[in-house]
């Protein structure tokens, strides 16, 4: 009859009576397979709407299952395109991992996709204040200075980061390009020595990233920033002559790439553009 799907729903048993005849451990891996189904599915109202009722005070007891139900809240917001929300669950989860990097990537992914970019700058200083030995929130900080101009404060931020991280590749390289960039400021008082520390951390970089083709093209744009052009074109040449890296299941390669800044410098001398 007309009242068969309200009966239906009458008899639904609450996400409370779940919790209680399941246990907490089963009822989680039980909310988790729905997230993950109504997400790959794009029923995302409805996935909010779980996360939600299963992030209600008191209904997981343990601090590591609500800090991934909020991971999921962050998931399910940003596919909803509820920058806001994905960005206060985003908050919450990094408050209670500060030192997690895969936290930190979700972080950034977010404010990728909000407008109110310079709100997040002062949430990451409140962050490093409450922790100061948070490797993220040290880069990130590095990160803002270095927009806003202020490259000595992002050199100081990358080297603080450095003293925790010694073997961490892409902080290697951050020091190096913040060393880069000053060696181009007007305010840079002695640039050979700072461009002697910028190489240093940049073939530190290279070696803990074992010479790739990323590290050719990037040690190639260093060179040809400083119109060390002679040293930039076996660095272009090498990427054009290797073969790229598989990583996170698909290919990045930067042989275009290096092609055209060849190009470039080709015109810039006068030479014939013999890697056309």
């Amino acid at each position: 009859g007309g009242g068969g799907l309200g009966s239906l729903l009458d008899i639904v048993p609450s996400c409370e009576f779940m919790r209680e005849t399941l246990g907490e451990e089963p009822y989680l891996e039980a909310v988790l397979m729905a997230l993950r189904a109504l997400t790959q599915l794009s029923r995302l109202k409805e996935a909010g709407a779980l996360v939600d009722e299963a992030l209600v005070y008191g209904r997981f007891q343990e601090t590591s299952h609500r800090h991934l139900l909020r991971v999921w809240a962050v998931i399910v917001s940003l596919n909803a395109g509820e920058s806001l929300a994905a960005f206060d669950a985003v908050r919450y989860a990094c408050n209670l991992r500060p030192h997690s990097i895969p936290v930190w990537n979700l972080f950034n992914k977010v404010i990728c996709n909000t407008a109110h970019s310079n709100h997040h700058y002062k949430f990451i200083l409140r962050c490093l204040q409450r922790n100061p030995t948070s490797v993220p929130c040290m880069v990130l900080m590095g990160h803002h200075c270095h927009m806003a101009g202020s490259t000595k404060f992002a050199i100081g931020e990358y080297l603080r980061a450095y003293k925790a991280m010694p073997n961490e590749p892409i902080i290697n390289l951050l020091i190096g390009v913040g060393y880069i960039s000053h060696v181009m400021s007007r305010r840079c008082q002695d640039r050979h020595t700072t461009a002697i520390r910028a190489f240093t951390f940049l073939f530190q970089y290279a070696r803990l990233r074992q010479w790739s083709q990323e590290v050719y093209f990037n040690l190639g744009r260093a060179f040809h920033q400083l119109s060390l052009l002679s040293f930039a074109t076996p660095c272009y040449e090498h990427v054009l002559a290797m073969a790229p890296p598989r990583e996170g299941g698909g290919t990045l390669d930067l042989k275009r790439e290096a092609a055209y800044n060849l190009s470039l410098i080709a015109m810039s001398t006068g030479a014939s553009t013999q890697h056309a």
